[in-house]
């Protein structure tokens, strides 16, 4: 086997025996024996038709082989079943080889061709599988085809992208285009503005496969209502995998809905107009509902209602005045109504400002021949008078119909009571059915106004006889033969109390009072008792009566009666009564008052004098005299000028006394206080205004009222109350005394940021164990006044004085940023006028100043001897900084340092230990920098 491998060249998934003349075998591969039948056989030396029978019949062919007769002999697709079932599939390949030594040898390859045969197979099945698809698919489509062609709804067949690909015939019949027409073009080009159908197919697969209606357009521009379902089918054979989706295209079937949506809309529309005239409590409800209600149902935009001015406005407004255009034969606008996405501003203008007679415009046609109207498209229509505006405002489809009074169509042209027409934004083509539904609204519509009219008129009748009788003040009854009541008034049963069920059981006799006018008593009596009277008996204008009422009361009336007689016999006594107790008790109560009034106005402490318009004095009481000392002989005249000459001779300034009278005179409602001022000392006060009566004005009243005595005492308590108030602000920060004076008993704040100085005078105590007390004080009263003046002039707030320490601090009551600066100036100051103290007193007085800064709580505590001070660890680290001090040097803290160093010149002293804080460091404040 070597031998021949070395000299034959052979691929590596081939097998090879090498046969002699014999047919036995002489040099196998290494693994040929997996082809053989029997694989124990192939072995040298064996006969070749042992393990491979396959040679079996073939020994010519292989002589021919061996001859030269023949090149090469193949076989094709042998099988062997192996020991697990499966089956093995392979080609041999017979040759002739001679060697060098010329031994002459067939050569058969054999090759291992398993997986190609089961490719072969598989795709020889699949051929003939496709065959059959093939074969069902064109009859399918066949099928398919037909039942487009002959399906009523409407197909369309879109790519993902909306393009239409295929429509059937019912799709051309409904929207008006061919087939060539359509495929190509997107499919939103058949809906209308704002709708969209491949939107449709972006929805999930479970809405796009619901029905959804779409409003589109054909190709006459009739809109159309389609319920559209929509699913994606694969658009090749690759799409049918699971992982390709990408190409996708659309079926659209739909129906044509416009038919049932235009049925549906009228039913809507005649079922809400009925609900509205059956609810409606006045036709102007019910006109001003129905408009936006039909024009919803429907879908249009605008909608108006027509009638003859004065017509329209009692309907609507319930108005009963002369209108300007009474014409019954011309039309105005009265109401409209427009869906609020519409703007249609100069439509609405001209239709409220147009006047409509007999056939002109489309109201007035629907007015003159009593039918309904419809235009397809406003601004193509020689009929529509504002067809300009209509161009301008996109408006298109109209239609109207008449409000009949009746039902007979012989009369309906003298019963038409107003005209509604409708509008819309699109082209809308003639709706028979619509037309007649409306028509049958007009009749139901008019009817309901006539209804209302009749109802209307009826009820206002009643109320008109009722409101004379019950909206009277007048007291009204009548009453039978026999005395009985028949009926009485609102009035009548208010004014006396008794309910309906005792007016029913009672007599005219029953409720008159014994005092009544013997002349009403007397007609009664010739009434009722001795039926005495007859059409012909003349009575009395006017009588008085007294009734009782309910509660025993005494109420007197007075009035008018009258009997009424039918076919000679009484049948009613009316009367009409008015109650004038209160009358009666007001003259009385008037007169009285008149005499109060007098003596009143003769005793008051006032000067009281009365002018009319003309100057004339009308009254005036003793009084005034008295006050101003006038002679009885000038208040005689009557005259005010000559009163106001005498008088204003007395006062200070009689100039403006004169001035303030004359300008009353100029503004006779105006009203006036003022005080004068008398020569002698004496002070009244002048008040005056307008007498009226109603709203006229008569003439003026003016007072005056001696108030010498109290202008006297309110200046010396104004005098004593200056005093009190100086003291306080002594003793007090203003803002602190303000509160104090409101009551509040306990006052303290707190200040985040101040700074406190304390000054003490070294060499005082000392001093005062050797100089009298008196001239001590005086000493200190010296120093202490002039530190009060510099606490004034620089802002601060002097706190207290303790012996001869002296306490201030800046930054309250009321904050301020420069607290430190303006301490740390006074503590200058104040050794210079302790400098200037001892020079013109010739002694050596020294100060110690400390200053500290930080927070503190300030205000007033107790109840008595008020002081305002300040509680605080600021406080005290400020007396530490002048206890801690040094004589004629000022000791500032670290913290009043930090505010102070960038404008004054300070000099360090290191840390000194203060008592209760141990170790400070501190600073020296030496001069302004």
């Amino acid at each position: 086997m070597t031998t021949l491998l070395n000299k034959l060249l052979v691929p590596h998934h081939l097998e090879y025996l090498a046969l002699d003349q014999d047919f036995l075998i002489a040099e196998t591969s290494l693994n040929v024996q997996r082809f053989a039948d029997c694989p124990e056989e192939v072995v040298t030396g064996n006969d070749v038709r042992i393990p491979f029978p396959e040679f079996l019949g073939t020994e010519e062919i292989l002589i021919d082989i061996f001859e030269g007769r023949l090149p090469n002999f193949e076989l094709k697709a042998m099988t062997r079943v192996l020991e697990n079932g499966s089956r093995l599939y392979f080609d041999m390949y017979i040759v002739e080889f001679s060697n060098d030594d010329s031994e002459q040898r067939l050569i058969v390859f054999f090759e291992d061709v398993t997986d190609r045969m089961g490719l072969e197979q598989t795709l020889v099945q699949a051929t003939n599988e496709m065959n059959i698809l093939l074969s069902t698919l064109a009859a399918t489509n066949n099928y398919v085809e037909k039942i487009i062609t002959s399906m009523a709804e409407v197909l369309l067949v879109t790519t993902a992208s909306g393009k239409i690909k295929k429509v059937n015939q019912a799709a051309q019949d409904l929207f008006g285009y061919s087939e060539s027409e359509l495929v190509g073009q997107q499919i939103d080009t058949l809906t209308a503005e704002g709708a969209s159908l491949q939107a449709v197919s972006q929805e999930s697969p479970q809405q796009s496969q619901t029905n959804t209606e779409v409003i589109c357009t054909a190709k006459t521009g009739e809109k159309l209502t389609v319920s559209f379902s929509c699913t994606p089918i694969p658009s090749d054979m690759k799409s049918f995998s699971a992982t390709s989706t990408a190409l996708q295209d659309f079926v659209y079937i739909g129906r044509d809905m416009t038919y049932r949506q235009r049925a549906r809309k009228r039913k809507v529309a005649q079922y809400v107009t009925t609900h509205i005239l059956s609810t409606s409590e006045t036709i102007k409800k019910a006109l001003e509902a129905i408009l936006p209600a039909i024009c919803d149902s429907l879908g249009w935009d605008t909608a108006e209602l027509w009638m003859p001015p004065e017509a329209g406005e009692k309907l609507l407004l319930g108005s009963k005045r002369i209108t300007a255009i009474s014409d019954p034969n011309l039309l105005r606008c009265v109401a409209c109504w427009t869906k609020g996405s519409v703007s249609i501003p100069k439509f609405a203008e001209s239709a409220e400002q147009m006047i409509c007679g007999f056939g002109e415009g489309l109201s007035g046609l629907i007015w003159g021949s009593g039918s309904s109207q419809w235009i397809a498209d406003v601004t193509e229509s020689e009929i529509f008078i504002s067809r300009e505006i209509g161009v301008e405002e996109r408006l298109h489809g109209a239609f109207g119909f008449p409000i009949l009074g009746d039902y007979e169509q012989e009369n309906s042209e003298s019963s038409v009571l107003g005209v509604m027409t409708f509008f819309s934004r699109e082209v809308q083509y003639l709706d028979e059915e619509l037309l007649q539904t409306m028509a049958t609204i007009g009749s139901q519509l008019g009817q309901f106004i006539k209804r209302k009219q009749a109802e209307i008129a009826l009820r206002e009748s009643e109320e008109q006889l009722r409101d004379l009788f019950e909206n009277a003040t007048d007291l009204i009854q009548s009453i039978g033969a026999d005395g009985h009541f028949l009926y009485v008034n609102r009035a009548w049963r208010e004014t006396l109390g008794y309910s309906e069920a005792e007016i029913a059981q009672m007599t005219v006799f029953d409720i008159i009072h014994p005092n009544s006018s013997p002349e009403s008593m007397e007609i009664l009596c010739q009434v009722i008792t001795k039926k005495a009277v007859n059409e012909n008996t003349f009575y009395p204008h006017s009588i008085q009566i007294i009734f009782i009422t309910k509660n025993h009361e005494q109420i007197l009336l007075e009035g008018s009666i009258n009997c009424k007689f039918l076919e000679g016999s009484l049948v009613a006594i009316r009367a009409i009564l008015r109650d004038i107790t209160a009358r009666k008790m007001a003259e009385d109560a008037l007169a009285k008052s008149a005499s109060l009034l007098q003596a009143t106005f003769d005793s008051t402490a006032d000067g009281i004098l009365a002018i009319d318009r003309s100057g004339k004095i009308v009254t005036f009481n003793r009084e005034f005299v008295e006050m101003w000392g006038v002679p009885s002989d000038v208040m005689a005249l009557r005259d005010d000028a000559t009163t106001i000459a005498f008088v204003q001779n007395q006062l200070k300034d009689p100039q403006a006394f004169q001035e303030r009278i004359e300008s009353l005179y100029d503004q006779p409602e105006a009203e006036s206080f003022d005080l004068l001022e008398f020569e002698d000392g004496r002070f009244f006060e002048r008040h005056s205004e307008p007498q009226r009566l109603g709203d006229k004005i008569i003439g003026r009243v003016w007072s005056y009222h001696d108030i010498t005595e109290r202008k006297q005492a309110e200046d010396a308590l104004r005098e004593e109350q200056e005093k009190s108030e100086n003291l306080l602000l002594n003793i007090l920060p203003v803002a602190i005394a303000e509160r104090l004076k409101q009551n509040e008993t306990t006052i303290a704040e707190y200040f985040p940021e101040v700074t406190v100085l304390f000054a003490d005078i070294v060499g005082f105590t000392a001093l005062s164990s050797v100089m009298n007390p008196i001239d001590l004080v005086e000493l200190l009263n010296k120093i202490f006044s002039g530190f009060d003046m510099l606490c004034e002039q620089h802002g601060l707030e002097k706190i207290k004085t303790i012996g001869d320490a002296y306490m201030a601090v800046g930054g309250l009551p009321y904050p301020r940023a420069d607290h430190a600066e303006a301490i740390a100036q006074m503590a200058l100051d104040m050794q210079k006028e302790i400098a200037r103290f001892n020079g013109l007193n010739k002694k050596y007085f020294s100060i110690r100043i400390g200053i500290h800064s930080g927070p503190v709580v300030a205000g007033v505590i107790g109840i008595k001897k008020f002081i305002y001070d300040l509680w605080g660890d600021t406080v005290n680290i400020a007396s530490r900084m002048e206890s801690h001090g040094l004589p004629w040097r000022i000791q500032v803290s670290e913290t009043t340092y930090d505010l102070l160093k960038d404008k004054y010149l300070l000099e360090g002293r290191g840390t000194i230990e203060v008592k209760g804080k141990g170790g400070m460091k501190t600073y020296l404040l030496v001069v302004d920098s």
